[in-house]
C-alpha cells in the first residue's frame, strides 16, 4: 500500500463460511494495528442481511465500514427485488445501531440482474434498458419494493427461456439516499453500471432539492448486432422519457417509462463464411513497398483492398492507377491521416471529400469503402469512434473494420507477421469473426510485410481458406464499391485534376524551397566560419608581440551621454598591452554614440557598435 502511494486499503472478502468470520475479524484487528502504525487507513466491506457478520465487532476492528445494502435477492438465489425499500430501511437501522456514524459508509446499488435458466447475469442499467427495448417489455416500477423490473421469454435452438429482470435505477437510488442522513458517506456499486441520473440524485439529496429525472440521457456505448467486420450504423443514440409521481414525504411514489434510452446500434455483416478472408492494406501508396505488394498479389492471383491516404496519392498517382487497372479495390483512409475522433464534423467531411475527389480525378472511379485512421477493430464502443463512421456512412461509404491485426507495423519479423495472421484467423469464432486482415503498405519500413505476404497467402490457402475481396464479404459488386464516374461529374473531376496537379506542384515547389533555404543556411554558416577564422588570424598578428593574451572589455550603454567618455577613459588608463574596448549602444535616445565617435573615433583600441 505504501509503495503504491495509497492512503489506505479496503478489504472486500466475500462469500466466506460463517465459521471463518471470527478469524477474519481477528486478522483485521492485527492488520489495523500495522496500518495505523504506518499512517494508513483500513476499511472493510460488510454485506447487509447477514446476521453472522457481527457489525459492532467489525466496526471496532477498522477505521470505516462500507455497509453493502443490496443483494436481498442475488445471483445465487431466486428472482426478486435487489434491495426492496422496506428491507433496505431495516438493514440500515441495524447498521446505524451497531456502527458509529463517523465510521458508517452505506453502499447502494445501481445495476440489474437477469435471472434465467437457473442462473442470473449481472447487468448495467443501460444493458437492462437495452434488453427491455429489444424484448419489447417495458420496465415497471414495483410500488411495494421500490425497485423496477420486467419479464419476457425468448426462443432459440435450445428451446424457450424465461427471463426475470430486476434493477435499481435512479428512482430507487433517490428513495434510498433520502434515508442516509447523518452518516459518514455513501458508496456506489458499481461505477459505470449506474443510471446516468444517479449523480443528479446524489447531489439533490445533499442540497435538499428534487432531482429532475424525467428526461433520460441517451445511452453510452454501442449495441452491436450480427457477425462480421463490415459495419453499418442503424440507429443513433436517443434519450428516454419517464414520468415521476412524488409522494408526500419527499420520496418518489411511482415511475412510468414512456420511452427507453438507446445507444448507437451497429449492424455487423460479412462474417457468414469463416473460410473467406479479405486482405487489406493501410497508409499507402508507398513508392517502394506498394509496387512490391502489388506484384506479389498479382502473381498469387490474390484480391486485396488498399485504404489510401490522400497526401500519398498526390505524390504517387501512377501507383493508384495501377491498383485500379489491376482490379484491386481502393478505400478512403482520409487525406492527412488524423485522428478523426479529434476532428470537427467539417474537418472529417473535408478529409473524406478531398481524398475521394483526388481518386476520382486520377482514376475515373469513386470510393465507397472507408476505414478511419487509428480505427483498431470492428467493435466501436464510443461516440468519438462512431461519429466519423456515421459521417462517412451519410456520404455513401461502407465502413470496413477488422479483427485480424498481426501488428506488422511493430516490425516483429516476417515469420511472426505470417504466424500471427494465420493464428488470429484460426481463432475466429461465432462471436468474434476473423475475416478481414489489416496489413500496411505505407507509413514506415514495410519490408517485413512484403516478405510475410507470400507466407500468409500460401499458408491460408493450404488450410482451406479462400481469399476474397472486401466487396464480396459485403455482398457488393466491384463497381458498387468503386463506381465509375458518370458523365455529369466528368467536368467537375476534370477541374479537380488541374487543382490537384497545382496542389502537387506547389508541394514540390515548397519542398525545393526548403532545400534551397537549408542550402543557404549552410552556406551562410560556412561563410561566417571562414570570416571568423580570418578575423582570428588577423587578431593573432595584431597582438603577436604582446606578452599577455588579448582582452576585450565590453561596455553596454543606453542613454549614457553624461558618463560614457569618462568610463572609456578609465579603462584606457590601464597599462595592459593587448586591450580592446567595445561600446555596445543599445538604442540610446541621446548623444551616447556621438560622444564616443567624437572622442575615440581615431583610437584603434575602441570599437563602437
Amino acid at each position: 500500500v505504501k509503495a503504491l502511494g495509497w492512503n489506505g486499503a479496503c478489504f472486500d472478502i466475500e462469500n466466506m463460511p460463517n465459521t471463518a468470520l471470527p478469524a477474519y475479524e481477528a486478522m483485521l484487528v492485527r492488520a489495523h494495528e500495522k496500518f495505523a502504525g504506518a499512517g494508513l487507513r483500513l476499511t472493510v466491506t460488510v454485506p447487509a442481511g447477514e446476521p453472522a457478520w457481527n457489525l459492532a465487532r467489525f466496526a471496532a476492528a477498522v477505521d470505516d465500514v462500507i455497509f453493502m445494502n443490496y443483494d436481498d435477492h442475488w445471483q445465487g438465489g431466486t428472482p426478486g427485488p435487489i434491495a426492496a425499500q422496506n428491507w433496505f430501511n431495516e438493514q440500515l437501522a441495524i447498521a446505524r445501531r451497531d456502527v458509529p456514524a463517523d465510521k458508517l459508509i452505506v453502499a447502494i446499488g445501481s445495476y440489474g440482474y437477469d435471472w434465467h435458466d437457473g442462473i442470473a447475469d449481472a447487468m448495467t442499467i443501460a444493458e437492462a434498458w437495452q434488453e427491455a427495448r429489444e424484448s419489447e417489455a417495458m420496465p415497471m416500477f414495483d410500488t411495494v419494493s421500490g425497485n423496477s423490473g420486467f419479464a419476457y421469454e425468448d426462443t432459440d435452438e435450445t428451446g424457450t427461456h424465461k427471463h426475470t429482470v430486476w434493477m435499481m435505477d435512479a428512482v430507487t437510488n433517490w428513495n434510498q439516499l433520502v434515508q442516509l442522513q447523518g452518516i459518514k458517506g455513501v458508496a456506489l456499486w458499481r461505477l459505470g453500471s449506474e443510471d446516468p441520473h444517479f449523480w443528479d440524485v446524489l447531489a439533490a439529496s445533499r442540497s435538499g432539492k428534487r432531482p429532475a429525472l424525467e428526461q433520460i440521457p441517451a445511452s453510452n456505448g454501442t449495441d452491436i448486432e450480427g457477425r462480421g467486420e463490415i459495419l453499418r450504423i442503424e440507429a443513433e443514440p436517443r434519450g428516454g422519457v419517464r414520468e415521476i409521481v412524488w409522494g408526500a414525504n419527499g420520496t418518489i411514489a411511482d415511475e412510468t417509462y414512456k420511452v427507453l434510452p438507446s445507444p448507437y446500434v451497429v449492424r455487423r455483416t460479412g462474417g457468414a463464411d469463416p473460410k473467406k478472408i479479405a486482405l487489406t492494406f493501410d497508409d499507402g501508396p508507398d513508392p517502394l513497398y506498394t509496387p512490391k505488394i502489388l506484384s506479389i498479389l498479382e502473381s498469387k492471383k490474390a484480391p486485396a483492398a488498399f485504404f489510401v491516404i490522400g497526401e500519398n496519392v498526390i505524390e504517387h498517382p501512377g501507383i493508384v492507377r495501377r491498383i485500379v487497372a489491376d482490379g484491386f479495390e481502393l478505400g478512403n483512409h482520409s487525406f492527412s491521416h488524423p485522428n478523426l475522433a479529434q476532428e470537427s464534423d467539417f474537418g472529417t467531411r473535408l478529409e473524406l471529400n478531398a481524398t475521394r475527389r483526388l481518386i476520382e480525378s486520377y482514376t475515373g472511379r469513386s470510393l465507397r469503402l472507408f476505414r478511419a485512421p487509428y480505427f483498431g477493430d470492428a467493435e466501436p464502443s464510443t461516440a468519438d469512434e462512431l461519429r466519423p463512421a456515421e459521417i462517412a456512412q451519410e456520404r455513401g461509404y461502407t465502413i470496413v473494420g477488422l479483427h485480424v491485426d498481426p501488428g506488422d507495423w511493430k516490425t516483429p519479423g516476417a515469420d511472426a507477421i505470417a504466424r500471427n495472421t494465420i493464428a488470429q484467423i484460426e481463432a475466429g469464432s461465432e462471436t468474434h469473426s476473423a475475416n478481414i486482415v489489416l496489413l500496411h503498405d505505407g507509413g514506415g519500413n514495410r519490408e517485413q510485410t512484403v516478405a510475410a505476404l507470400p507466407q500468409i497467402i500460401d499458408g491460408l490457402r493450404a488450410k482451406g481458406y479462400q481469399l476474397v475481396s472486401v466487396a464480396e464479404l459485403a455482398g457488393l459488386s466491384h463497381d458498387a464499391v468503386m463506381p465509375p464516374i458518370s458523365g455529369a461529374d466528368r467536368a467537375a473531376v476534370d477541374a479537380d485534376v488541374g487543382i490537384f496537379l497545382t496542389i502537387g506542384a506547389i508541394g514540390y515547389a515548397i519542398r525545393w524551397l526548403f532545400f534551397f533555404a537549408i542550402a543557404l543556411g549552410i552556406a551562410r554558416a560556412v561563410f561566417m566560419t571562414v570570416l571568423a577564422l580570418l578575423d582570428r588570424k588577423a587578431d593573432k598578428s595584431r597582438y603577436a608581440n604582446a606578452p599577455q593574451p588579448p582582452v576585450s572589455v565590453i561596455i553596454p550603454a543606453y542613454n549614457e551621454e553624461a558618463v560614457i567618455v569618462s568610463s572609456i577613459q578609465t579603462v584606457l588608463a590601464s597599462d595592459y598591452p593587448a586591450l580592446e574596448i567595445i561600446v555596445a549602444d543599445d538604442g540610446s535616445k541621446d548623444a551616447t554614440s556621438a560622444r564616443v565617435a567624437e572622442h575615440f573615433g581615431s583610437d584603434p583600441r575602441v570599437k563602437l557598435l
